[in-house]
Formats: structure tokens, sequence, C-alpha cells
């Protein structure tokens, strides 16, 4: 078939996934592909791939399409090498998640660039060689999210893909005269290389999304390619501005279920009774800070600390569980209330399980930043230090989980004098791009210990041989161990349990405090 012979289509974002498979439908119906992507060796795979299956493409990376300049240069170069642009899928965009309140401003103005700014921009510089060419079809990404929730908050996302819905019917309004239609896809959950870590894990909140599909599965970029293919055709030259949904009936049944939840490994604690401590308040630069002290009943001669960070459920009766038991072999364990700054910690607990109260949860969290975790801690340590049976001078041990994976090194970073061993167990985004990624923060006098999940979208492989090689490179003392047939909190007994791991993870932890002490 050659439905698109002679056509030369830019397409946006064809690194993987959508774009991806968009690239080869197109080639395959006849078109030029002119493709750009931030990821320049897997926009060069597309382009491989494209090439071996007989079709024609060149792709531009690194392409940044939230800025207008370097999006005006990408589209016009491609006019000048294929003398004209006759289709624009703007498929490319980025966004990040969380609850609108407590977002902050640089997040929601990221969202706006890299969902919405990018396909103005993109079709701002197209639109004069389309006009040229007689006409085209510009085809626009938005999604299922613009008029509908989920288990994630997504309010900026949702906002964004809502403007480029309605961007596309104005495009439309004034492009038809000219001979340029415009339309959108709007795409519901949609496999690619993160989702394909989330959905390892039985426990995730995708796959919630997945039953409300009457199709009982989650989308595959191919689902998505055939339908750009027909409406930068001429089969579909009297279709324009409308937005077609491709969700496999996501949208149609609020709150009903297709399919069974998945059997998963959980955790039923056995009755047991909450250990209190020692409640603390502990005086901050911005508040009163609640903590708990835990020491073993019995106990002779100044003890070596520990402070205990929590998951995103925060403060509970789970986590005062662990601290004691961790306070049993011979510590002083200080548990603070990461969120004091919110109120007292909640009773009962918020819970990542719950739809309605993860989203909760993400705005907590939202408001801890390194500054502000770092600057407690002087706190924290001080107050520990000046606690009765504790060893004042002895280096700490920081011990973090999940979210506070990052937070222990951050702390141990900020305070070498107090904090002599970090412990991590599936703590997420330890590797990131950013300059104060805390794999960039590692110190080579302190010993290090990280326990991460064979399966984390958080940590994944790659970001793991990233953080040996940071370890090794800061000449630390340090062990990773990747945990076989886990996930993201496989330690935690209320959040993804694995109990061969969740019971692995307390024989390297008490070995890993009592070898640091």
């Amino acid at each position: 078939m050659a439905r698109l012979k002679g056509k030369v289509a830019l397409i946006t974002g064809v690194a993987g996934g959508q774009g991806r498979a968009a690239a080869l439908a197109f080639a395959r119906e006849g078109a030029k592909v002119v493709g750009c992507d931030l990821k320049k060796e897997a926009a060069e795979r597309t382009v491989q791939m494209v090439r071996e299956a007989g079709g024609e493409m060149v792709a531009m990376a690194p392409v940044d399409l939230s800025s207008e300049a370097e999006t005006i240069a990408w589209v016009d170069e491609a006019a000048r090498v294929f003398g004209g642009i006759d289709i624009l899928y703007n498929n490319a965009s980025t966004g990040r998640v969380g609850p609108l309140m407590g977002m902050p401003n640089a997040t929601w103005q990221f969202v706006l660039r890299n969902e919405l700014d990018l396909v103005f921009y993109a079709a701002k510089a197209a639109w004069p060689h389309l006009v040229a060419r007689g006409g085209g079809s510009i085809i626009n990404t938005g999604s299922i999210i613009a008029g509908r929730g989920s288990d994630m908050p997504m309010a900026a996302h949702g906002a964004a893909k809502a403007g480029v819905i309605g961007l596309t019917r104005h495009m439309a309004l004034e492009g038809g005269t000219l001979g340029i239609r415009a339309n959108s896809i709007s795409p519901g959950l949609t496999n690619n290389e993160m989702f394909e870590q989330f959905l390892r894990d039985p426990n995730d909140s995708a796959y919630k999304q997945i039953r409300t599909s009457p199709l009982g599965r989650i989308g595959q970029p191919e689902d998505v390619a055939p339908l750009a293919v027909f409406l930068a055709s001429d089969e579909s030259a009297y279709i324009t501005g409308v937005d077609i949904v491709v969700d496999g009936g996501q949208s149609l049944g609020i709150g009903m279920s297709f399919g069974d939840e998945p059997v998963a490994p959980m955790f039923s604690a056995p009755e047991a009774p909450t250990p209190e401590g020692q409640k603390l308040e502990i005086k901050t630069a911005d508040g009163t800070c609640q903590a708990w002290l835990f020491k073993p009943e019995k106990a002779s001669g100044d003890l070596p600390g520990v402070v205990l960070l929590t998951d995103i459920m925060g403060v509970r009766p789970l986590f005062k569980r662990m601290a004691q038991r961790i306070a049993d072999t011979g510590f002083a364990v200080l548990l603070p209330n990461l969120f004091y700054r919110s109120g007292p910690p909640r009773d009962p607990p918020l819970s990542v399980k719950k739809s309605a109260e993860f989203g909760q949860l993400l705005a907590l969290a939202g408001t801890l930043s390194r500054e502000g975790v770092t600057r407690d801690a002087g706190a924290w340590l001080e107050a520990l230090g000046k606690q009765k049976g504790v060893a004042s001078a002895a280096p700490v041990t920081c011990v973090g989980y999940c979210m506070s994976g990052p937070m222990a090194v951050w702390i141990a970073a900020a305070h070498p004098d107090r904090v002599g061993a970090v412990a991590s167990f599936h703590g997420g985004h330890l590797v990131s791009g950013k300059e104060d990624s805390p794999h960039r923060l590692l110190r080579g006098n302190a010993r290090y210990y990280f326990g991460c999940a064979e399966t984390d979208a958080f940590m994944t492989a790659q970001n793991i041989e990233d953080l040996k090689q940071a370890l090794k490179s800061a000449g630390a003392r340090h062990e990773v161990e990747v945990y076989p047939g886990a996930y993201h909190g496989f330690a935690i007994e209320d959040a993804s349990y694995h109990p061969p791991s969740g019971a692995r993870h307390w024989e390297r932890l008490l070995a890993f405090v009592k070898g640091a002490a």
C-alpha cells in the first residue's frame, strides 16, 4: 500500500513508543519521514529500522521542541531537504505528575512547555510550508486525561492536553480555507519502556486502569499508529477538528471493572503491640518536628544512633515496630515525622493503595526538598546526640526506604561529621540527570548499602550500574545488592511486600548497622 506516497511527514518524538511505531507505519505507506527527538542514539535506531524495512527516513537529535528556535530550525531544514512539508504529527511530549496543590510553579511551567507549547511551536513553524503545498494534515496528540481522572494525580498533564485538543480545533478553523486539516488523537494507557517496568509489579496501580478497559489490556504503540496514518492520508480528506480516543474503552465505564485483580504476594502482619518509644519535640528552623526515640528494654552503656526515615506513607505503627526491631539489637533509633510541616502523622495513615489518598501522599512528598531535609537533619542529629544513653560522639547510620533513600544520601553529604553510614532499600531516583543527583553526592569516607528491586521503574538496571560506578569513583566502601523477583516497595509490609526479599532485607540491614557502629 502507498497511501502516503510522495508525502513528506514530520514526526516528533521518534526515539521509541508511539513515535517509532508511527515512523515505521508512515514509511511503509510511502512517506518520506523526518523525525526528531532528544535522544540521539534511540532516534538513529528508529531511522535504521525504517531503512531496513525499505522506507525512507532521516532524523535530527537532540532537538528540544520546548525551544521555539530549535523547533523552527528542525522544520525549516526538513522543508529544505525534501522540498516541502505535507504532514506534521506532533507526537512528542514530556510531562510530570503530581497534585495541583503544592505543585511548584516550575513544574507547572515545565509541563505546559513540553506538552502544549511544543505543539504550538511546531505547528506555527510548519504552517507556511503546508500553505505552500496547498494544504496538508496536522495530527496532534491529546490524552484521555484531558477529560477524566486516574489513580495518578495529573493536574498539569490534564490541563496541557486539554489545551492541545482545544488548540487543534482552532487550527482546523483557521486552516480550513488553506487546505490544512487538524485533528488530535487521545490515547489511553499505552505501553512504553516506563510502563513495562510498572506492569511487572502486580501491585502497581496501572492494573486498575487496565481493568477499566473492556478489552482488558494496555494499549500498544501499534494500536495508535494506524489511526495517525489514516488522518495523514487523503482517506480522511473530510475530517478535521476532531479528537479521536484510542483507549480500549477505558473512558466508557467509570468505576467499572472488566477483569479480576491480579493475585500478588501480600503480607498479613501478626497481631502485635505497637511500641510507642519516647516522643520528642525537636525544634527546627521551620517549626517543631515530632519524633520518636526507641531503645532496647535493657541497655548498658551509651548506644550508637540510627536515624530511620519512612517511605511516603510516613510514621505509622509499622515503622515504629521496625524502629524497635533495630533498637533491640543495641541501638538508639530516632524516627522523625518527615511531614511535620503539615501536622502530626495521620491516624489512620494514608495509603498508596487507595486512589483518593495517593494524590494526598504525593502532595505531602512534594513539600520535601533537599534543602529542607538536610536542614531538618541537623536538628534531628543534634537532638539524638543529647539524649541520655546515646553515644553522642559515635557516627550515626541513616536508613531510608523508597523516597527517603535519596534523603539518607543527602543527609550524609550535608553532615559528614555526624553520619558515617547509609542504608537504602528500594530507594527511587538515586540516579538522575540532575547536577545534584544523589549518586553525585557520595562520600569516600562513608559506608553504603543499597538494596535494589530487580524490577523498579524508579531505579532501573542502568541506574543501578551508574550507582555502582559512582560508588567506585567516590572510593566509598559499599555494597549494591539486587533482590531477585522483587518490586519497588519489597521491604515494606503494607506496600509491594515480597516475603523472601523482606526477610533478606532484615538480615542485611541489621548486619550493616552493626558493622557501622
